[in-house]
Formats: C-alpha cells, sequence, structure tokens
C-alpha cells in the first residue's frame, strides 16, 4: 500500500468538509435579505463650517446603508456619531471625505464636530434621525 495515498485520501476529505460548511454557510446567508443592507448606499453631502453643519439634520430608515460626504469650508473638523461607531476628520483643505455605515436601530443620533476648531466648538451638532423599518 502506498503511505502517501492515505495522506492524500485525507487531505481532499479535509478539502471537501470546508467546501461543504462554506456553501452552507453561503445558503443561510441568502436565505435573510431583509438582514442585508441596499447595494446603494443613501448619499449626503455635508458642508462643516464655524460652527455649523448644513445640513444640520438628516433623515434616514433603519438598516439603510449611508454614504456621507464631507467638506470643511474653512479650518479642520471632525465628523463623529458616537453610538453609531462613526468618527472621520474632515481637513481644513476643502478636500472631500468619505464615510459609509448601517444606521442599524431606529432612534434620533447625534453628531457633532470631534476636533476642536474654535470658541464655538461645543455649539457644532446636529442630528440623524432614524426611522423604524416598515414591517
Amino acid at each position: 500500500m502506498d503511505p502517501g495515498a492515505t495522506v492524500r485520501r485525507r487531505r481532499t476529505r479535509t478539502r471537501g468538509l470546508w467546501t461543504a460548511a462554506l456553501l452552507a454557510l453561503g445558503a443561510a446567508g441568502a436565505g435573510a435579505p431583509a438582514d442585508i443592507p441596499p447595494s446603494t448606499p443613501r448619499a449626503f453631502e455635508m458642508i462643516a463650517s464655524r460652527f455649523s453643519f448644513e445640513p444640520e439634520t438628516l433623515e434616514v430608515t433603519e438598516g439603510e446603508r449611508v454614504r456621507l460626504t464631507l467638506r470643511s469650508t474653512d479650518t479642520g473638523h471632525g465628523f463623529s456619531i458616537k453610538k453609531l461607531n462613526v468618527k472621520v476628520a474632515v481637513p481644513k483643505t476643502g478636500e472631500p471625505v468619505t464615510v459609509e455605515f448601517v444606521a442599524g436601530k431606529a432612534g434620533t443620533y447625534e453628531f457633532k464636530c470631534s476636533e476642536y476648531c474654535g470658541s464655538g466648538h461645543g455649539r457644532m451638532k446636529g442630528r440623524i434621525v432614524v426611522t423604524p423599518r416598515a414591517q
């Protein structure tokens, strides 16, 4: 008996098991389209300037993927939605910065400037309103 044949059989069987497991996981994921965010994100453009964001309020639907493109008109700013784990620096050069996230849970969330930008920094806030998804 060829000793290498036993090793080859084990490798083939192991590969087969891994392939079956991966296919099963893929099939399980394919059966739950409600949990998969839409392929095209909801896009917003936002301007950061002393000491405000424009627009100040964003409205999205629960489970929606959101793409924000932020630009500063004056100095360096930051953008943070603490409860949604979103944080990005907005450079003073005016160059746009894009951040994407999923609005996973209905509610109203505060966003604010996360980089000190002057005496009005504490007032530089807004909100994102995430409405519940229709059942």
